[in-house]
This record gives structure tokens, sequence and C-alpha cells, in this order.
């Protein structure tokens, strides 16, 4: 038992990583050094790897999800809300640091976006499109905190999910901002806005895609943006590995949740290449998310 915390103490890995092996130490420990020979590169049996897939599958309902698809926001939702008496694993990925820092972009939005929303409502009524939008919870909150008694900013979330439109709505009616939330079942790369938005959000989408993807999708939807209006997209930065490689070793590894990560300048060039003018970005708390803001150049 001694050797064995020693060798976790020497991975020198944050205090969260290490409950959660020091908690399958007593558990499993064959997940445990499985966990920890993986991030090793060390080979392992694939009876063994096999077992701890299983056991990861029946005792995660994070790992589940992104198993079950990477880009639902059934995670993201676990990891806004939290999960009751979470397993180890769970709450090992609600306190790592990746896991926080999802919540944190959502704060980081929550707290830019009103800017933005004023700046164009000096202009007259706003119109905001959340693309990919899940249930939709950063424009209901930042309408819930800020607008509730207005009727000249709208939003429409556009997303194929009918399960998180429908949790959108309930969130929308019970914070009172249902009258100003509209819900569109789309693919929003499909998506035909019969208006133009003043303002675009592009959250979580861009994160596992290539440089070229993200061109070409953030090209497709300049159509529904007005000529002034804003695109705000979020993509994970390299810090993210940096500062919290178990973590992403573990998701890699199981969902195969892989990150496609890009600095604030990589951003820039892909809003640059696909015709926006780059007008800055602001990062969440962590700096794993770099959310870049800009404005058509043209439509040619």
């Amino acid at each position: 038992m001694e050797n064995d915390e020693k060798n976790i103490e020497n991975l020198e890995l944050d205090e969260s990583a290490i409950q959660l092996l020091r908690a399958l130490e007593k558990e499993n420990k064959n997940v445990r050094d499985f966990l920890i020979k993986s991030y090793n590169g060390i080979p392992v049996a694939p009876e063994i790897e096999e077992e701890v897939y299983n056991y990861c599958v029946n005792h995660s309902m994070i790992f589940t999800a992104a198993l079950t698809n990477p880009g639902t926001s059934v995670l993201t939702e676990f990891l806004y809300e939290g999960i009751p008496s979470p397993s180890p694993l769970d709450n090992y990925f609600l306190q790592s640091k990746a896991g926080r820092a999802v919540k944190a972009r959502l704060l980081a939005i929550e707290k830019e976006l009103p800017k933005i929303i004023d700046t164009y409502r000096s202009k007259g009524d706003v119109l905001i499109g959340n693309l990919g939008s899940g249930p939709g919870r950063d424009v209901i909150n930042v309408f819930s905190t800020h607008y509730q008694n207005v009727s000249n900013i709208k939003a429409i979330n556009i997303d194929k999910d009918i399960n998180a439109l429908k949790r959108g709505k309930i969130m929308a009616t019970k914070q009172k901002v249902d009258h100003l939330v509209k819900f569109v079942q789309e693919s929003f790369l499909n998506y035909n806005s019969p208006q133009k938005f003043d303002i675009l959000l592009l959250i979580g989408i861009l994160c596992p895609l290539d440089t070229e993807t993200c061109i070409n999708i953030l090209k497709t939807i300049k159509k529904n943006l007005k000529e002034d209006g804003c695109l705000i997209a979020s993509n994970a930065a390299p810090k993210m590995q940096k500062d919290d490689p178990f973590t992403y070793h573990i998701m890699e590894w199981g969902p195969n949740w892989k990150m496609v990560f890009k600095n604030e300048e990589e951003l820039r060039q892909i809003y640059e290449k696909a015709g926006y003018i780059w007008k800055g970005y602001f990062l969440d708390s962590y700096g794993f998310h770099t959310i870049g803001m800009g404005i058509p150049h043209s439509y040619s």
C-alpha cells in the first residue's frame, strides 16, 4: 500500500486525480492500475482494458454520455449542474480542471454576452442565433438575469437534438423568458433564417474539428448573419491539454473524445480566412477555452 501511494504521488497529478486513484485503490485496483499504466504509455493486456472500459461505462454517467455522443449537451449539462451522489469517476470529472473549465466557459459567456447585446440594442431590436445550442442555457441565463422584462431582444436556439430543445423549453419557462426564446430542430449548417441575426453563437462546436472544416463552417453560417453582425465562437485552447492531461487522456482513450486545440492566433486565422474581421477574444477563467469575436468582411 505504501509503494502504491508513492507511485501515485510520483505521477505529478493534481489533487483531484490523486483522489480518484486513491478511491479506485479501494474500489477496483485493476481500473486504477490500468489508468496509471495507460497514462504512462505502458501496454496493458486487452482483457484488462476491456474490463476497465466496461467499468467506466457502468460507473460513470459522464463517460457514457461522451461515449454515446461526444458532442452531446447532456455531457455539458452534467458539468454545469453536477450529479447527485456521483461515483468516484464522475466526481473526478466534475472536480477536474477540464470539467470545471466547461462551467467557467458558460460563466464567461454570461459575463461578456450582455455587453455585446447592449451594443446592438442601442441601434434597435436584437436577434440572436444560438447554433448547435443544446438547450441554450447560456442565452436563457443571460436573458433571465438581464432582459427578463424587455421585448426587443429575441433568440433562436437551433439544434438537431429534440430532447435538448425540450430541456431548453423547460429552462426558459422556469426562468420566465420563454416569450423571448424560440427553439428550432434543425442542423445549424442547413438552417436558413428568415431574418438575419445580429449575433451568432457557436459554442463548443469547433473544438474537435480541423482548421479547414472550421473555416468552411464559418463561411456557411455567415449567410445568416447581418453585415455588421457579430459571430462569437469558441474552441478548446492548448492550455487544457497542458494543464489537465490526465482528464484528456481518459476521455481520449475511452469515449474517443479528441480535441483539435487552437490558440487565439489560430482561431483568428480561421475567422479571417472565412471572411470575418477579427474583433478580439475572451477566455474562461482557466484559459481552457478561447472565445473569438468577429464581423463579416463580405458575403463573397
